[in-house]
This record gives C-alpha cells, sequence and structure tokens, in this order.
C-alpha cells in the first residue's frame, strides 16, 4: 500500500511494523548462511534492532490507537 497525504497514521504505524518484521526476518535468514563470523553478529545485532523498533512502533500503535486517553 503507497503512501501518500491521506493515509491515516494507524496504517503508517502498521505498514512501518510489518516492514520491521520482514527486515528482521531478513536480518535473521541472511545470519543464518553468513559464513564470516562478524559479519554473522552485525547481522544479528541488526535483526534485533529491527525487533526493538517491531516493540516501539507496536507500543506507539497500542498508545496512540488501543488505549484509552
Amino acid at each position: 500500500m503507497p503512501i501518500d497525504p491521506n493515509t491515516p497514521p494507524i496504517d503508517i504505524l502498521r505498514m512501518a511494523i510489518e516492514r520491521e518484521k520482514a527486515a528482521h526476518a531478513f536480518y535473521l535468514e541472511a545470519a543464518a548462511v553468513a559464513q564470516h563470523p562478524a559479519t554473522k553478529q552485525t547481522l544479528k545485532e541488526m535483526a534485533e534492532e529491527e525487533e526493538r523498533h517491531i516493540h516501539q512502533l507496536e507500543e506507539q500503535l497500542d498508545k496512540f490507537f488501543y488505549q484509552d486517553n
């Protein structure tokens, strides 16, 4: 789904979460096949970073759209 000025903020957050999940999966897959130990470690760290992003975005989604403010 493309983002445009009419895209609701909730949809933007949902799209961001899906993209972070895809990046997380990519880094894990790349780490699984990486041969060089430093590369493997870096890719695992990148996956962990993406996981933190997912949690941050989910918290924002919950805070702004699913909790009574």
